[in-house]
């Protein structure tokens, strides 16, 4: 499906680009070839776009703001990269991740490379409010990080704690990167609250739509085999708000399940059973649905333009998608 306000953004991504492989290129040292590698499988550069078309709402973007989207990108680049090693997983959007290719030990250092230049590339546009927003982007992904690790293979957290997993993994990347867009685009401080704010509920609802497509996805679309997240002993909300509805006996079931030694392959699909039984998906997508009408809300503090009008639709997709 083609996504119009990314396909007329292909100039501009172009620039990010640049931006990537002028870093690559100068900085990159040892890590040139794996770091080459990993743009160029990149993916539709979401969040790059989300930057641009925020800096588009008040005019035509400065040229620092393509810097402060490939900074944005590497973030996000070095999360993925992390997460990889942490979950050992081995496959990503159908191709094999850097951990699986070059090992624990050189991803992490790419990562953090990755981490080093995105800070780095910000601190040279001079301006000590971006390094701040920038930076505790960064400190609220770990955060998250470490917060999903604490909690993970606990059937019993709350639907509340999940909510915090997702605004630190996330949700404060995009919050981070719309932010820093008004703000370089000298926009009120109402306008970079509300741009936050967008940014903000957009993720909360882009990741309850991940969890669900983890679940009842098309594995040849999404890349990846449906279940991840079960197999790695990660409830996300569908699984938990299955979970706190049931009863005593049905939650000893899950337990069993949860505990047997073929799990989880073999028994995935009882478990998808269960949820659908309790409406998690539905019950899951209802909670996108609010977070995506926070979005839309906050998208009317920003100034009417067609760049406001194209975030509007770029929310529709990314709630409907597939993948």
């Amino acid at each position: 499906m083609v996504i119009a306000p990314l396909e007329e953004l292909k100039q501009d991504i172009e620039k990010v680009e640049a931006e990537l492989q002028s870093v690559v290129e100068q900085r990159a040292g040892a890590l040139r070839s794996a770091a080459e590698m990993m743009f160029c499988t990149g993916g539709k550069r979401l969040r790059p776009a989300l930057v641009i078309l925020v800096a588009k709402l008040f005019g035509a973007p400065k040229s620092g703001i393509y810097r402060i989207a490939a900074a944005i990108e590497m973030i996000h680049g070095a999360s993925l990269i992390h997460d990889d090693v942490i979950d050992s997983t081995e496959v990503r959007r159908g191709a094999p991740t850097m951990n699986a290719i070059k090992g624990n030990q050189f991803s992490v250092l790419l990562g953090d490379f990755l981490l080093c230049q995105a800070l780095l590339a910000v601190s040279e546009l001079g301006r000590v409010d971006l390094l701040q927003v920038i930076s505790q982007g960064v400190a609220d992904m770990t955060q998250g990080q470490i917060l999903e690790a604490q909690f993970q293979g606990d059937v019993t957290v709350s639907e509340e704690t999940y909510m915090e997993v997702v605004d630190g993994k996330t949700s404060a990347l995009m919050a981070a990167g719309c932010k820093l867009a008004a703000l370089y685009s000298d926009a009120t401080p109402a306008q970079v609250q509300a741009a936050s704010d967008f940014g903000r509920n957009l993720g909360h609802a882009f990741q309850i739509v991940d969890d669900i497509l983890d679940i009842w996805g098309d594995p040849a679309v999404l890349g990846k085999p449906v279940g991840s997240d079960l197999q790695e002993q990660k409830y996300t909300l569908p699984f938990l708000m299955s979970y706190g509805s049931s009863a005593e006996d049905e939650r000893e079931e899950v337990h069993k399940l949860l505990a047997n030694g073929s799990y989880p392959g073999e028994h995935i699909p009882e478990l998808v059973k269960w949820m659908d039984r309790h409406q998690g998906r539905a019950r899951a997508s209802e909670r996108a649905t609010q977070y995506t009408l926070a979005a839309q809300s906050a998208l009317e503090v920003l100034p009417v333009s067609k760049a406001r009008d194209d975030l509007a639709q770029l929310v529709d997709f990314l709630v409907e998608r597939q993948k």
